[in-house]
């Protein structure tokens, strides 16, 4: 979240717009996991109520995930399909924004879109 890219901020916010996360959320979330103190413009108590709230829906995220795939809505390939797709994005969000123009940034987000449209089964 710290990285100034083009290409990482783009896709990050798309990310965050189809989730069920907020942008202060995701952000709590990852300070957590990098180990980062409470920024100082959030009370204790608004800090911990949002991370008990982020918890809450990962754990109900993995829990939807193992459902979905119990009724077939997604079928064993997804988790395989998703891993494929983090690696190539990770390949292209580590390039420097000036490799890759906006027109490639679109394809990526919307190659993106149609693989996970793809993989729900509903």
């Amino acid at each position: 979240m710290e990285n100034d890219n083009l290409n990482y901020t783009s896709i990050f916010n798309h990310f965050i717009e189809n989730s069920i996360f907020t942008k202060k959320q995701t952000s709590i979330i990852y300070n957590k996991i990098v180990h980062e103190k409470r920024a100082g413009n959030i009370s204790a108590g608004a800090y911990y109520r949002q991370l008990g709230q982020c918890r809450n829906k990962v754990k109900r995220t993995v829990y939807t995930l193992l459902l979905l795939r119990l009724l077939n809505v997604v079928d064993v390939e997804t988790f395989a399909i998703l891993n494929q797709l983090n690696d190539q994005l990770n390949v292209i969000l580590n390039k420097p924004s000036d490799e890759i123009d906006n027109s490639t940034l679109s394809n990526v987000i919307s190659l993106m879109d149609n693989v996970i449209r793809k993989l729900v089964l509903i």
